[in-house]
C-alpha cells in the first residue's frame, strides 16, 4: 500500500478511536489494509472472526435473506466504522456475508493485536465500548420498530431519522429506494408509492439537493 493509501487509513484510525497521532500510527502499524471492489465479500458467511475490521474508504453491508426470500440490510458500515469485534472474546462465525457495496478499503487487524491495543490504550477500549452500546441501541430500536410499526410507519421512522442525522432536515444526496426498502425490511415499491404520497402532501421536498423533511412534526405524527 502506498504511504498516501496509509496516511489516510492512519488519519481514519486516529478519528474512529479519537486517539493521538502517536497511537494512531501505533494502531496502523498493526493493521492489513485491503482495497475490495464493489460487490467482493470482505467476511463470508461461516468464516471465523479473526480480525477486527475498520472501514477507512467505501461502504460494506451485513445482507440476509429473510423467510420470504427477500434481500434484508442487517448493518451497514461506513467510513471509520467496525465490524468483526465479535470474536474478541471467544471464537464465532459470521452469520451473513459482509460485502463492499463500492471500492472500497479496509484495515483488518488480528485479534490478539487488537486486544493488545485495547489493553495498552484506553481510547482504543472507550471507543469500542460506544460503538457497542450504539449498535444494540440500533438493534433494539430495530426489533420495537419491526414489532410495533406497520411498514409506512418504519418507512416513515426512517426518513426522519435520516434527515434528523443531515444538514437542515435533508438528506443528500436523496436515499436510493432499493437500500431504503432494505433498510426497513420493506419493497422498493412499497417505499416509492410511500415517499411518493409524502411529497403529495408537502410533508417532504425532493430536488437536485436530495429529500428534504419540510413538516417533521407531521412526519412524526404518521409514524405510529
Amino acid at each position: 500500500m502506498d504511504a498516501p493509501a496509509r496516511q489516510d487509513a492512519e488519519n481514519v484510525l486516529a478519528e474512529t478511536f479519537a486517539c493521538p497521532p502517536a497511537v494512531a500510527t501505533a494502531i496502523t502499524g498493526k493493521a492489513h489494509l485491503r482495497d475490495y471492489p464493489a460487490k467482493a465479500v470482505i467476511v463470508a458467511c461461516d468464516s471465523v472472526f479473526d480480525a477486527v475490521h475498520v472501514m477507512v474508504a467505501g461502504n460494506a453491508r451485513m445482507q440476509a435473506f429473510g423467510l420470504d426470500g427477500r434481500l434484508v440490510a442487517v448493518e451497514d458500515y461506513g467510513r471509520g466504522d467496525l465490524f468483526g469485534e465479535n470474536g474478541l472474546f471467544e471464537t464465532e462465525r459470521a452469520a451473513h456475508d459482509i460485502s463492499a457495496m463500492v471500492a472500497s478499503r479496509a484495515a483488518a487487524i488480528g485479534n490478539a493485536a487488537f486486544l493488545d491495543l485495547m489493553a495498552n490504550y484506553n481510547c482504543v477500549a472507550l471507543a469500542v465500548s460506544r460503538r457497542l452500546v450504539a449498535r444494540l441501541s440500533k438493534i433494539t430500536r430495530r426489533m420495537v420498530e419491526g414489532a410495533t410499526l406497520s411498514a409506512n410507519g418504519r418507512i416513515h421512522a426512517e426518513i426522519l431519522r435520516q434527515a434528523q442525522a443531515g444538514s437542515a432536515m435533508t438528506i443528500s444526496p436523496a436515499p436510493v429506494l432499493s437500500q431504503l426498502a432494505l433498510k426497513v425490511q420493506s419493497t422498493r415499491e412499497t417505499v416509492s408509492r410511500a415517499i411518493s404520497a409524502l411529497e403529495k402532501r408537502g410533508i417532504i421536498r425532493r430536488d437536485a439537493q436530495g429529500l428534504t423533511v419540510v413538516a417533521p412534526h407531521r412526519l412524526e405524527e404518521l409514524i405510529f
